[in-house]
């Protein structure tokens, strides 16, 4: 199942249209990459390290990738292993 994504964009005076956006974005790729570096699975404290994006940001990204199906989150301890589980299309 593809989902679509939209932002809401103001033009002006009253007026918001919606526009699609872009499935994924440059740090979305970015965070994939890292982990397709290091074999398809890594920790997330990793993914932090590599990209130099903050925690909150890539914390947001993986909930992101997760629910577009790219990822999967395995919980160990108080550690967030990411695995691809889908390659870009």
């Amino acid at each position: 199942m593809q989902r679509l994504f939209l932002n809401f964009v103001a033009k002006g005076k009253g007026e918001i249209i919606l526009e699609e956006a872009p499935l994924l974005d440059d740090k979305d790729k970015q965070i994939l990459e890292v982990i397709r570096k290091f074999g398809g699975e890594v920790a997330q404290t990793i993914v932090v390290k590599y990209t130099g994006l903050p925690k909150s940001t890539i914390s947001r990204k993986i909930r992101k990738l997760e629910k577009m199906g790219y990822i999967k989150v395995i919980r160990k301890g108080r550690i967030n292993i990411l695995k691809i589980v889908k390659e870009e299309e």
